[in-house]
């Protein structure tokens, strides 16, 4: 009988201890799921397992926790294409091609994702002086802007060296009109891809009419298809004036494309 009482106190200290206990424990799975590296892990093991939807949505919280990367954007591209979603399989590859474009894995499943668009226009043959400016598509915007800064720096030191030091005067001649056209299709390049900022988008419906006015009952001027990668031009309430690679413009219900 003595011991009872001493019990009963062990009890509740424990119960009290328990009790303490438990924020602390919650708190720490709190911190678990939101930290990025277990959300990433997370979102490849439901990959692995077949739960596309659900990885797609760990994936996409870390975007919403603005920790965008390519490789985040790559891997919700795979978890579309598994489910056979072309649209916004070419979308989120295009969103990764912008901060990953030189990765050999993401530039090959694009190319074979590409191949799976119904009449896909972009097929048709490039300019030779467009060529020339997709070139460059290897770098990222940042990596272009530093390329120019060094071509630039080289340019002025073969122009300025050219002056003083003779025996550079005799490659001058050959060096500074090479450098000056790798600066200036450079520098297009760089201007179009940061005049398109904003602009560019992938339909992600199945088909979609474009009409010649932003009205249902309007005329069909042509048809785009899932993963067709258009240019905005202009909005109108629901609508967006779009101009689609081989440089048909027509307008489009807004839903029905989804900005890269």
């Amino acid at each position: 009988m003595k011991n009872g009482p001493r019990f009963v106190l062990c009890i509740i200290s424990f119960s009290m201890l328990v009790l303490l206990l438990l924020p602390d424990a919650g708190f720490a799975q709190m911190k678990k799921n939101s930290d990025p590296d277990y959300i990433f892990y997370k979102g490849n093991t439901l990959y692995e397992a077949g739960k596309y939807d659900e990885a797609i949505r760990e994936y996409s919280k870390l975007i919403e926790q603005s920790f965008e990367s390519g490789n985040i954007y790559y891997n919700i591209g795979n978890c579309y294409f598994k489910k056979g979603d072309i649209g916004r399989t070419i979308l989120n590859y295009e969103r990764a091609k912008k901060l990953i474009p030189g990765d050999s894995d993401l530039v090959s499943n694009y190319s074979f994702t590409r191949s799976f668009i119904k009449a896909d226009v972009s097929k048709a043959s490039t300019p030779w002086f467009k060529s020339i400016f997709n070139s460059f598509n290897f770098l990222t915007i940042n990596g272009l802007t530093v390329f120019l800064s060094v071509i630039f720096t080289f340019t002025v030191f073969f122009l300025l060296s050219g002056l003083f030091i003779t025996p550079l005067k005799r490659y001058r001649r050959f060096v500074l009109p090479v450098l000056l056209i790798i600066f200036m299709a450079g520098a297009f390049s760089l201007y179009s891809r940061v005049s398109m900022l904003g602009k560019e988008a992938v339909i992600i419906s199945e088909s979609v009419d474009a009409k010649f006015e932003p009205l249902d009952n309007a005329t069909t001027y042509f048809s785009m298809y899932a993963g067709m990668k258009v240019y905005i031009l202009e909005s109108k309430e629901d609508w967006s004036k779009v101009e689609r690679f081989d440089g048909k413009v027509g307008w489009i219900m807004s839903s029905n494309m989804d900005r890269i």
